[in-house]
């Protein structure tokens, strides 16, 4: 049964990014046309640029299908989600413990001792 499972697991995940790649290919081929779309596509597929496919996605979801964008977005890149509070808290700690405005110290010089006889 846990086998089974897995196996769902990754079939849904897969079918995720399938769905992800014809909602992209369906937001680009409104804008360039069917056929430069699909080879888009399978070329940000194949070298595995998945920011574009989301963004694409992100788009056609949009633009074509008149999502909100604050549900648009994380239904391309649902991750996003979880990096947003680290993103905030780092940006946060920014504000609160700024850099130094002056520059680094000089690194101290050695000077070399003569050695005995």
């Amino acid at each position: 049964m846990a086998h089974f499972r897995g196996l769902s697991v990754l079939v849904l995940c897969w079918l995720y990014r399938l769905g992800r790649c014809v909602v992209a290919g369906l937001g680009l081929a409104a804008l360039i046309g069917p056929a430069l779309a699909a080879g888009a596509v399978l070329l940000c597929a194949g070298l595995r640029l998945q920011w574009g496919l989301r963004i694409l996605a992100a788009f056609a979801l949009w633009r074509l299908w008149h999502w909100p964008v604050w549900v648009a977005v994380p239904a391309a890149a649902p991750r996003l989600l979880l990096m947003l509070p680290g993103l905030i808290t780092t940006w946060l700690a920014r504000l609160r413990h700024p850099r130094p405005r002056w520059p680094a110290p000089a690194p101290a010089v050695q000077l070399s001792l003569p050695r005995g006889p």
